[in-house]
């Protein structure tokens, strides 16, 4: 068993998730690869029954890598099966953080144009920032009273530090990039983007009509569905709130995780012949568990059910066969990586 699908198992057994296997609407759409837990089954499993409006966001620390292109493709799929989807640029996080305004919207207008280029339908949901949900600030100002997570217990399970989160808190420690920030933050900065990233998830239920909301979130976030649960229940909002958690892409190596901050893996500013080369050169073939190709093609592509099961066979078996799918996808990478440095 690989370092990661340890931690989904470790994760799952601590917190009371359930896989997503015989989730029927999943599975009738083919989407079942993409996620690895479920926080709320039966929340889940109704969305095709009652209203729901799936959250979804997009953290804009720098270009998009292949984690943040699959939470958008997944946005897509999720749209594909019939779900109402509102995916959020979260614009205002790195500006109370202390990036210029200016570089702010910029970045964010990118990612927009993007997220529209790969195929999101504003017709079947809301594709917006933070800075022009006014109708959500104004909700989060309501709210606010209620915002004191101090007061909440946590429903985090208890346990030692999994292998891969030890991986992934050594490698921040590594890293020794400088700070991005080049304007004013304070306390009041934060405590406002923690008050509006939970509202971003509660506006459906206390403005919007909505029964009930899921966040699809990657699983290292799987935390916010219980937090999001525990300011509802502080505040006068009504419906229910579930997780469904996508998998993680691991960087290459023994990089535990892409990430834009510490910039491990594949960004889509990467020239498309590094990126080509960094693929061509993983030699991660044999176990689909371990392998970054392999879970980068279930979560940041397009490829159906039916192609991944063969992606899969082919990872096992690590022949010319799989050099070949391996080869494919990095043209595909490519290629976002030049419609995402077309938006420049």
């Amino acid at each position: 068993m690989s370092r990661l699908e340890a931690h989904y198992e470790t994760v799952r057994e601590r917190n009371g998730y359930d896989e997503v296997s015989g989730i029927d609407w999943l599975e009738r759409a083919g989407l079942g690869r993409r996620f690895v837990a479920v926080d709320g089954r039966e929340t889940v499993a109704s969305v095709l029954d009652r209203e729901t409006k799936v959250c979804m966001g997009v953290g804009m620390t720098g270009p998009p890598h292949l984690g943040t292109v699959g939470q958008i493709l997944t946005g897509i799929e999720l749209q594909a099966a019939g779900l109402d989807v509102q995916l959020v640029i979260a614009d205002l996080e790195p500006y109370h953080n202390g990036v210029d305004l200016a570089r702010v919207r910029a970045l964010a207008e990118r990612y927009r144009e993007f997220a529209l280029g790969l195929g999101f339908d504003p017709k079947q949901g809301v594709l917006r920032t933070q800075e022009a949900g006014l109708d959500v600030m104004h909700t989060a100002e309501v709210l606010a009273p209620y915002y004191a997570p101090e007061r909440w217990e946590s429903d985090a399970g208890d346990g030692d530090e999994t292998a891969w989160e030890r991986a992934v808190q050594e490698l921040y420690e590594y890293d020794e990039s400088e700070s991005r920030q080049e304007g004013p933050s304070s306390e009041a900065a934060s405590v406002h983007s923690s008050v509006l990233h939970g509202v971003d998830f509660l506006h459906p239920l206390y403005a919007e009509s909505y029964e009930q909301v899921i966040a699809a979130l990657g699983f290292d976030e799987h935390g916010l569905t219980p937090w999001t649960r525990r300011f509802r229940d502080a505040a006068p909002v009504e419906g229910r709130v579930a997780g469904l958690h996508t998998r993680m892409v691991p960087g290459f190596g023994d990089t535990p995780k892409m990430s834009k901050s510490i910039g491990a893996g594949v960004s889509l500013d990467t020239k498309p012949g590094v990126s080509r080369e960094r693929f061509a050169a993983a030699e991660d073939g044999g176990d689909p568990a371990a392998s970054a190709t392999f879970q980068a093609m279930c979560l940041a592509s397009r490829y159906g059910a039916g192609k991944l099961d063969r992606l899969e066979r082919l990872c096992v078996e690590d022949g010319t066969a799989w050099v070949d799918g391996r080869r494919e996808y990095a043209d595909y990478v490519a290629e976002l990586a030049g419609r995402w440095q077309a938006t420049e």
